[in-house]
């Protein structure tokens, strides 16, 4: 065996599993988008059906109809422009506003307890510079829900100029089991 072994580049999901298990951020991510919950992957299949061949949906390529199965349980977030670390929620369905209160047309960080930010944007970056979907299971600590487990899906979206700007983000919430 060679003593100069070759390391591989740790992919987007590996690199924040491991910048949270630094920073202790009760959160992992992978890329597999094997989902526990058939929502999230019916979810999966209907992203990747509206995209067809392009790179990236864009939020208009979903329509009510399409997503009518999801609507109580997605969030449209976009990244505000010339602020990269910011996020705003143009549309938060009801069962994500049961858990969290409606978000619908507030910024992140005006939901979000401010120690409790910089997880939510690395995941949110890192969807965006992967380009792809990404599965997430978080133990929340945020909104006196300490007691549930939330299995995720966040998926890019983009602007008119192909851009990576946007997300489409379903969260499944549940009680934790010690």
């Amino acid at each position: 065996m060679s003593a100069h072994r070759k390391t591989l580049p740790q992919t987007l999901p590996e690199q924040l599993n491991a910048r949270a298990a630094r920073a202790g951020w009760p959160s992992t991510c992978d890329d597999r988008l094997v989902f526990d919950n058939a929502r999230l992957q019916d979810l999966t299949r209907i992203w990747h059906a509206v995209r067809g061949g392009q790179a990236l949906p864009r939020r208009g390529d979903f329509t009510a109809r399409t997503l009518v199965r999801h609507l109580c349980d997605i969030a449209f977030v976009e990244r505000v422009p010339g602020t990269p670390r910011r996020y705003r929620f143009g549309f938060y369905g009801s069962n994500l506003a049961r858990y969290t209160g409606d978000g619908t047309g507030k910024f992140l960080d005006a939901m979000v307890p401010a120690q409790f930010i910089e997880p939510w944007c690395a995941a949110y970056d890192t969807v965006l510079e992967a380009g792809a979907p990404l599965r997430f299971v978080s133990h929340f600590r945020a909104f006196d829900l300490d007691y549930m487990t939330a299995e995720s899906l966040i998926a890019p979206l983009c602007d008119a100029q192909g851009e990576a700007s946007g997300l489409l983000a379903s969260a499944v919430y549940t009680p934790r089991v010690a």
